[in-house]
């Protein structure tokens, strides 16, 4: 069988989900190879016509991206650097692109297929391919040592003195422990998620945690008898565990530098990636205090508080929680956003830089658009407002007017 033939078949049956796990290491093998560019940009031709209906469109646009961020094949690809763009040659798929100009102001878009080289922003790059982020992550012991979650398979068991991390099939983490034995050890774990990374933990307690990319989390191997506390840089949903002792409550405290959070609930996000601290209350209560002035205000369900560090001010409002935690669902969610708002959260998920070559303060964006788009796509549907356009270049987008 050629290789045309074999890289066809593979990809077919991949699609189908019928490879198995040798097939798989092949299909990663071949697509790691520099001589099979020219094969994989081709890809879209090889694969049955049929009729043209809407749903063979879609798959048939998003075979390549689903092969290229299949973990099983990713690493293989971003270690070799030979993954390629994906050229779209038939010009019917253009005419699909004209129904999107009819959507704004609000966006919402899952159809990757609808947009040609012509419709999404300059595209060269050089080699270095942008793809979404992922579930990536490392946690650092007590001691300094670290594991690379990426790298360990699932229903794994990573024993340690005194406790033991759990990795299950769904790449959750969570932890067993000897109570007795760590009581008296006050350990701590931090779990820290890069650029284009994301995770989810459950903490000792039985909290289960999300982590937005570049975060931290730290927080103790064994929780205290009094209160439970852990300490957030970035971002992170929590569902917080009820946990009592002797009939009291135990509380959960978040530390996020100038703000302290008391659960009074149970579940809500807490963003603080830069001069902000923005904390979100989907359902119960929380108490935010300011450790420096004694300030405290308390939130209801729905009420989202912003803290300003500088002013050590809080500003409370009532909002609609889904464009908070739209993250974690696996979107993102804007509702008259700033650009720069925009662009922050897409250089952290996409690992990119983003550089202005154009005022854009007055710029606003609304619209909910999945975090598993490829980024061309994603910024031609920010350009679709009209207020701004975008250049890629290598890994740097540009924001021009």
């Amino acid at each position: 069988m050629s290789k045309q033939h074999q890289l066809k078949a593979l990809i077919i049956r991949y699609q189908q989900g019928e490879c198995s796990r040798e097939e798989i290491q092949e299909l990663r093998t071949m697509l790691a190879a520099p001589e099979n560019a020219e094969l994989l940009e081709e890809l879209y031709d090889y694969l049955p016509d049929g009729l043209l209906d809407d749903n063979l469109l879609q798959q048939k646009a998003g075979i390549y991206r689903q092969i290229l961020q299949d973990e099983r094949v990713r690493r293989k690809i971003e270690e070799s650097g030979s993954a390629h763009k994906l050229w779209w040659r038939k010009p019917w798929v253009a005419v699909a692109a004209v129904a999107l100009v009819v959507m704004a102001p609000f966006l919402y878009h899952n159809l990757s297929f609808l947009f040609t080289p012509g419709t999404t922003p300059s595209n060269d790059l050089a080699g270095d391919v942008i793809v979404p982020g992922g579930d990536r992550a490392l946690i650092i012991l007590d001691d300094g040592s670290e594991i690379n979650l990426e790298q360990i398979q699932g229903d794994t068991v990573i024993v340690q003195n005194g406790f033991s991390i759990v990795k299950d099939e769904d790449g959750t983490i969570y932890y067993r422990y000897d109570a007795q034995a760590l009581a008296q050890a006050a350990l701590h774990n931090t779990v820290v998620t890069p650029k284009g990374g994301q995770y989810q933990v459950v903490l000792p307690d039985g909290t289960r945690v999300w982590l937005n990319a570049e975060s931290k989390l730290r927080y103790p191997v064994y929780f205290g008898q009094d209160k439970r506390v852990v300490t957030l840089e970035g971002e992170g949903y929590f569902e917080v565990a009820k946990q009592e002792r002797d009939g009291k409550r135990v509380p959960f405290m978040v530390n996020t530098g100038a703000q302290q959070l008391e659960v009074l609930g149970t579940t809500f996000n807490v963003q603080a990636y830069g001069d902000d601290i923005k904390t979100t209350l989907v359902e119960g209560k929380v108490r935010l205090g300011l450790g420096a002035t004694g300030h405290e205000v308390l939130l209801q369900a729905n009420d989202q508080a912003i803290l300003n560090k500088q002013t050590q001010q809080f500003n409370v409002g009532k909002v609609d929680p889904i464009y908070a935690i739209a993250w974690k669902n696996g979107n993102f969610a804007f509702r008259k956003a700033s650009i720069r708002e925009v662009m922050e959260s897409v250089a952290r998920w996409y690992d990119v830089e983003v550089v202005y070559n154009a005022a854009v303060e007055n710029s606003q964006f609304t619209g909910t658009i999945s975090r598993f788009e490829q980024i061309d796509n994603l910024l031609a549907l920010i350009e679709l407002t009209g207020s701004v356009k975008f250049k890629i270049e290598g890994r740097r987008v540009v924001v021009e007017e």
